[in-house]
Order: C-alpha cells, then structure tokens, then sequence
C-alpha cells in the first residue's frame, strides 16, 4: 500500500493486528469527568466549536476529533505540533520553510493560515492571515481538551476558516484549584518548563495563570546528513564560498565562515479571570527559529543570528446571559489581537546577497461580536450574530539593511533595498529606497444557523455568513448538514460547507531579493571605478490584485459502535477550490528600472479538487488491572490541479501523501503508563520542483515511531504529588525527509531530526 518495502508492509499488519487484538482516542479520567464510561460514551463528549452552541459530537454536522486532558497526559503532547501530528488527514512538513519551520496540510488543502486556532473561543493566530509558526508556541500546559473540527468553517467563523478550526479549552481557575510545574531536559540542549496555578476566590470568581518555556540548540543536521552537506563540509566550512543564486549556479561567491548554530525558542503566556458570567483573558505566544533550515548549504549561512521570530498577543472580555426559562443566551465579546514580526528577524542567503537582510512586519485587529442562541424547544435551536472588526497591517517588508524602528514611520528611516548603497564609475547614487505598504480596513458579518429535529432520529443543520471587507469585496458562505441515525448505535452525515480565503497581506504585498553591482560585462563588482549599474538575480514581487480563493466541499460520514469498547468509523470527502493563489515567474524581468534575472509574482489561476476520506478503529480494553486503549486511521488523499481552461496542470497535490497511517496504543497499569505511537506516510509531492522526466519530486514514504511513559504519583504527601516521564522522539533513529515549501535555495527534501530524547519531572501541588 505503502511501498514495495516488505518491512514497512509488515510494520502495517502488525500494528492492525494489535489493534483488532487488544482494542481509543480518550481515556479514563475523574479530571474530565469521564472515569468508568464505556468508549461509545467517551467518544460522545460535549463540545462546543462545530456550532457554537453545546452539543454532543456524534450530533455534530463535522468531522471532529477531542482530544481530552487525560490523552495528552497520556500521550505526552506538549504542544499543538504534536497534537495534530496525530489527528488523521492532518500532515506536517517539518522544517520544511525558512520563515514558518513547519507546513501543515488539512485534507490536502496546504498552508498555516488557512485554519484558525482558537483559545477558549477566541482567535490566536495570526488576525490578518499570515502563515507562522505552529509547534511549541501553542502550549497545552493547562488544557481541558482540544477540539479539531476539519473541513471549511466560515458559516460562523469568518473568510479564512478554510480548512479546519482549532479550539484550545482550558480550565478555569476553580476547576485548577492549585499548581503544576513541568520540566524537562533532553538532548541537543532541549529543555521545557511549564507553569499552571489557578486559585478561586468565595463563589462567583476564579483566576488562572499558564506559562511555558521551550528551547532548544537544535541538531547539526549537517552531522547526520553529510551526503545533503557535503557543500557544506568541502567548499563553505574549509574555504568560505557559496554559490551567488540558483539561477547563476556557477557564480562562486566567498564569504565569511560562521559557525554551525541553529537554535530555537518558543513561549506561551495564557492568564483568565472568571467573576459571575464575566470573562477576561490575556494570551501571548511567540515563537523563534533558523532561517537558514532546511536550506541548501550552497546558498544558506547557518548562523544563530539568522532568526525568524513572532509573537501574537490578543485580549478578550466576554460575557454571558441567559433568560430565566433557559430559552434565550446572549453572549457578546470584544477581542484585540496583535501579529509582530520582531524587527532583528533577518536572513542571511542568497535572497540577500549573503548580507544581513532584516524583516518587519505587524498587524492589529479589534473585533466585537454578538451573538443570540434561541431554544424555543429541545429539539429546535437559531443562533444569529453579527460583528464588526477594524484592521491595520504593515505586510512583511522587503529585505532590510538594518533593522526596522517600529516608534518610527518607514518613510523618515531612509531604508534602501540591499545592494544599492553604491555609485557607479561616473558618480551617480544608485540608491533605491523602499517600498513600504501601510494598510486599513473593516470588516463587517453576520451569520445565522437553524438545528433542528426534522424526525427523531433526523437533525438538519442550515446556514450561512455574509461578510463585507473593505478591503477585498463581499462574500456568503453557506453550509448544510444532516445528521441521520438508522440505527441506535450507527450515525450518517452528509455535509456541504463553503469558505472563501481573503488574499492576505502578506501574500498579496510581500516582496524581497537583492542587487548586486555589476560591471559593463555583469559581472558582479564592488570597485567604484567599475560599477556600471545594478542587477538583481531573483526578485518575488507584490500583486495588490489578487482575489480570494473560493472552496466548496462535499462530505459523508458513517460511525458504528460494535459493543461499548470498539467503534469504527470513516468519511470521504470531495472538495473543489477555484481561484488558486499560485506564483507565475519567467526569467529576464525588471524591478524598479533594474534588470532581473527572475522574477515570480503570486497570481489568481486553477482549480484544485481534492478527494480523500479515512477509516478509523478505535478500541478500549480492561486486562486484569491494567487500561488498554489503541486506535488506527488509514488515511487516503488524492485529486488534481487543472489551469483556467480545464488541462491538467498535475495528478496530484502538493504537500500531500496519497496514504497515512496513524496508530498507537496507550497502556495504563496502576501508576505506570505507556504510549507507543507510529506514523507511516507515503510519499508527498512537491509543489514546485519536477526532474528532468517533468514528473513533481517527492520524498520517500517512511515510519516513524514515538514513545512517551509516566509514573505517575511516584511521590505524594497530602496535595503535592510528583511524577516523572520519558520522550522519545523517531525512536528508531530513522533518516528521512520530509517535503520543502520552497525551492530553488531549498532542500527539495528536507533533512529530519535523528532521535530525540528528554525526560522530566511533574510537582503538583
């Protein structure tokens, strides 16, 4: 299925074989409030997010996945990364970008903003759509369970609730009632501390506090790798030289030596105050990394100082009423979020001329919205809202000389594309300044959804959002849904949702490259009495004209319980996506009056559509004292690309293995518990790059194992208790790659870490 490798196709049944043997996804646990129910009730727990209104998540018109505080704990997850690394129909690309590390996919539709995260309800990812960082900066240090629903969202949520949503629950500070602290230490000079205390004062208030701290020095990929690095090893460590661009593969270039460092840091700050029917909250995350990962080392430094590093903060007021007779809920809510790109975030590459290249960016957004919940019975519900948010955004700068002042306008800074501080042979100043674009704009929405019984074992679910941008025109997002159950123990969806990603900033105004000075021959030059002009090798360019992406989407669904303790499931899901915003570059282009080796700029053009589902098994044993618990998801994903006339531009999708599986087992034994987990992926394709045959590159398909353990309460003395645990990360050690989100300067495969290691301690108190 996988591959003609016999070792993976054994590793395959084997771990069905466990599975069918001893019988997931959530285990048993008086914190949740679910210890001693059978799997059928666990995996028909409350949530929230599907329709913004509690309901149970068999009932719910989407395919969702909870994730309970008891499997995190058993499992191990520290962040959302490792969270969604397990969720079928979710694949990462590690280290595969040199601005946001890790490229997530959603049911093959690719991209870090095109999902919204949310934490207890509220938005924390980036306000204006800007892909960053999701890993270690998306803590669950305290959480009560993490709902991810997948497929479109803006019925309720807005323009780019394209592909999923992700909503972070916590505790409250009453429900805390006291403290934890985690630390861990592992190698390559990993270490992560966590904090939650939460406290609650007389009836009617509580207040809770989570903090945590991750770094790490990272792996010298170039150690474990030394085929990939040989560039590395032979020509840029012993004798200084890269090559100048990819486009000018010949041009050597000498530069100064920089030792191998590529260390990374991430926090997350999350503080609530509950008082009666009020809610304040305050949540910051930030989160750093090399710029120079993943890329090739004839065209990257791997220098500490090459860093990409963003924080997004947000605050939030809700408040909740609820009429007497329980029919009527308003809850209204004001939110600030904020995106900053921190002004010392720079490359250092071929983009830049292998000079410092310094990046700003910064967005803001303040949002209110409200929102009716009317029950006029049981089995009849109307939810309507409306909002209103005001948006400012300066999208990511070109590559800078020195770093941007943000307490300053960019037009007083007298900032200059890299390259043109010169004067040629005869006096004139080639400086170009740069070009900086300052943006404002509302949007305005409102949405309204009707559930309800059409027969006993019948529920329909209807609605839709109209949202009007100032910035980029109107847009209506429909969704239908039908819940069916034939049988007491068999649940049937149909589902039909649309979304409609708004162009972002970022995508629609970044633009970096550099020049160089040439001589009457273009040859590159720095000798004043040579210099006859400017050149530039490669350039991205903005295009303020692009239009949205629009998404339609088809899904049937069926579950089945077999007995209380084993449940199968699957979904199959059709999904269209017009308007595609790609990038179109040809060689032999001009910027600002300068000649351009190559040039891209993004555009509006092809159709996606997208086709996949997965079947699912989910077990849960008792042997003797012991809590036995596996699931497994086979996970299939395929479609194609088609240009505006209808011609098949590819037979496939970007980012995306054709076949995943994911399984694990979690065995819990008094105080002792252990969770092996394995990840097989096909290969995936990348969405650039094609070999001489014009067939897309790909990484090999492989097998990852992870494995955590706990003893818990090893020791306890009244209300403090201390436990310890165990990661282990690519167990076997395994050397594989994943896919690149770029190219040219990029590795097309990127080097993945070899076995990671930490271990730690837990204080309760």
């Amino acid at each position: 299925m996988f591959s003609k490798n016999n070792t993976m196709k054994t590793s395959i049944v084997a771990m069905f074989i466990v599975v069918a043997t001893v019988g997931n996804l959530q285990a048993q646990t008086d914190d949740d409030g679910i210890a001693g129910l059978s799997l059928s009730q666990i995996l028909n727990l409350d949530v929230i997010t599907v329709s913004k209104k509690v309901q149970k998540s068999s009932d719910a018109p989407a395919t969702i996945y909870v994730v309970t505080r008891q499997t995190i704990e058993n499992r191990g997850y520290r962040n959302l990364q490792d969270l969604l690394e397990d969720i079928p129909e979710v694949e990462i690309q590690k280290k595969s970008s040199s601005e946001f590390s890790n490229y997530y996919t959603l049911r093959g539709v690719g991209g870090n903003e095109k999902f919204v995260i949310l934490l207890d309800d509220v938005r924390i990812n980036s306000t204006t759509g800007t892909p960053h960082v999701v890993g270690a900066n998306y803590a669950l240090t305290n959480v009560k369970r993490v709902e991810v629903i997948l497929g479109p969202a803006s019925a309720l949520y807005g323009v780019d609730a394209f592909s999923g949503i992700i909503n972070i629950i916590t505790n409250t500070g009453a429900k805390i009632d006291g403290g934890k602290l985690t630390s861990s230490y592992g190698r390559f000079g990993t270490t992560d501390y966590g904090f939650v205390y939460g406290k609650k004062f007389g009836e009617e208030a509580s207040f809770a506090l989570t903090a945590n701290f991750s770094q790490s020095n990272e792996p010298k990929l170039a150690d474990y790798y030394r085929d990939d690095y040989a560039w590395y090893h032979s020509q840029y460590k012993t004798q200084g030289l890269v090559r100048l661009a990819p486009f000018l593969p010949d041009v050597i270039f000498p530069v100064k030596v920089e030792e191998y460092e590529t260390p990374s840091e991430a926090s997350f700050i999350h503080s609530a105050l509950n008082f009666k029917d009020f809610e304040f909250a305050y949540h910051r995350n930030s989160e750093s990394h090399n710029t120079s990962v993943g890329g090739l080392p004839d065209f990257n430094i791997y220098t500490k100082n090459a860093v990409y590093k963003i924080a997004i903060q947000s605050l939030s007021g809700k408040h909740k009423w609820q009429s007497e007779n329980d029919k009527w809920h308003l809850h209204s809510s004001i939110s600030y979020g904020s995106y900053k790109l921190d002004p010392k975030s720079k490359f250092v590459n071929t983009f830049s001329g292998y000079n410092d290249a310094f990046k700003f960016a910064s967005s803001r957004s303040t949002k209110v919205e409200e929102q009716l919940n009317f029950n006029p019975t049981t089995d009849h519900s109307l939810i309507a809202g409306f909002l209103y948010e005001d948006i400012s955004a300066l999208p990511k700068s070109g590559d800078l000389p020195k770093k941007f002042d943000p307490n300053q306008a960019a037009d007083v800074q007298q900032i200059y594309y890299i390259g043109t501080d010169f004067t040629d042979r005869n006096g004139n100043d080639l400086t170009i300044f740069q070009d900086f674009f300052y943006l404002e704009y509302q949007n305005y929405g409102a949405f309204l959804q009707y559930q309800g019984k059409l027969q006993k074992n019948l529920e329909l679910t209807a609605g839709g959002r109209f949202d009007n941008n100032t910035r980029y025109g109107s847009s209506f997002n429909p969704r239908l849904g039908l819940v069916f159950s034939p049988l007491e123990k068999t649940k049937l969806k149909a589902l039909y949702g649309e979304a409609f990603l708004a162009p972002s900033p970022y995508k629609a105004y970044q633009h970096y490259g550099a020049f160089i000075t040439v001589n009457d021959n273009g040859g590159f030059t720095t000798d004043e009495n040579e210099i006859a002009g400017l050149f530039g090798p490669f350039w991205h360019l903005p295009n303020p004209d692009l239009k949205p992406e629009q998404l339609r989407s088809y899904e049937l669904s069926a579950s089945h319980y077999l007995g209380e303790n084993l449940v199968v499931s699957g979904n199959a899901y059709l999904t269209r996506i017009s308007d595609l915003i790609t990038v179109d570059g040809a060689p032999n282009q001009e910027f600002k009056g300068v000649p351009v080796g190559f040039a891209e700029i993004p555009i509006n053009s092809g159709l996606a559509i997208l086709k996949g589902g997965t079947v699912k098994l989910d077990a849960l044993l008792k042997i003797g004292d012991a809590n036995v618990t596996a699931y497994a998801a086979y996970s299939y994903s395929a479609g194609k690309i088609e240009d505006d006339n209808g011609a098949i531009i590819r037979n496939n999708i970007p980012f995306s293995a054709k076949h995943t599986l994911k399984s694990g087992i979690e065995v819990t034994y008094g105080k002792l518990n252990f969770s092996p987990r394995l990840i097989m992926r096909s290969k995936s394709f990348h969405p650039t790059l094609q070999d001489d045959s014009g067939d897309f590159l790909t990484n090999e398909s492989y097998t990852v194992f992870n494995l955590y353990a706990r003893y818990s309460n090893l020791v306890t003395h009244g209300q403090f208790k201390a436990s310890l645990f165990l990661r282990v990360e690519n167990a076997t050690d395994k050397r594989y790659y994943n896919i690149s989100s770029e190219g040219g300067s990029f590795f097309p495969q990127t080097p993945q870490d070899p076995r990671r290691i930490s271990a730690g301690v837990t204080l309760a108190f």
